[in-house]
């Protein structure tokens, strides 16, 4: 039988006694889970799904790959900064363990298909910070921050994120899209604007 387990942001897949981690992954932890649901409409084409006893069948290498793909395909799609609010499938940028672990998570809600919506989009966000932290072109690095600071408030909206933390995150990313102060300070009051929070800034 196999089993998926979220430990911190990766997932453990169980497949009889072997237990093995799956780097790459990102799930939200379940603490955190709410039933909010994003509200501007958009919809991807959905991949193909695995059945528990395929990805069983699979080699370490081969499940791997599907999170190095699933990461990959959040890379391509960063030109798209807005929450997804119709699923047809797994999208592209879930791999199949996180698609099985994001299912079995959300059946244990009411709302099940808004709670599942509620994951993918945070699952991800959550790499979409990944890659902001890793080697990602210029081009690619500026969409991404662009759609990670879009998707911000729906964060605060869903209660994934503090606004401490949220604020954190703003001004980091803000501060690597531009070098002049008053442009960080401007930026920074207008996200912060958008979260309900207040800013204040000194310059070092």
């Amino acid at each position: 039988m196999m089993k998926l387990i979220a430990i911190g942001g990766a997932i453990v897949l169980s497949v009889g006694v072997g237990i093995s981690l799956l780097p790459g992954s990102h799930l939200p932890e379940l603490t955190e889970l709410t039933e909010n649901a994003p509200e501007t409409v958009v919809t991807l084409p959905a991949s193909p799904e695995y059945s528990p006893e395929e990805l069983a069948s699979m080699t370490p290498d081969r499940l791997l790959q599907m999170q190095q793909d699933s990461l990959s395909a959040v890379a391509a799609r960063s030109n798209e900064p807005r929450e997804l609010t119709q699923l047809s499938g797994r999208p592209e940028f879930v791999s199949p363990a996180e698609w099985m672990m994001l299912q079995a998570v959300s059946r244990q809600k009411e709302n099940s298909d808004a709670e599942l919506l509620r994951l993918v989009n945070l699952l991800r966000f959550n790499k979409q910070l990944e890659l902001l932290s890793g080697t990602v072109t210029d081009s690619d690095k500026a969409l991404l921050t662009e759609a990670v600071l879009a998707q911000i408030p729906a964060r605060i909206k869903n209660q994934e994120m503090s606004v401490a933390k949220a604020q954190a995150i703003q001004l980091r990313l803000i501060r690597e899209l531009y070098e002049e102060d008053s442009e960080i300070r401007a930026r920074a009051a207008e996200e912060a604007q958008r979260i309900g929070a207040e800013f204040s800034f000194k310059a070092s």
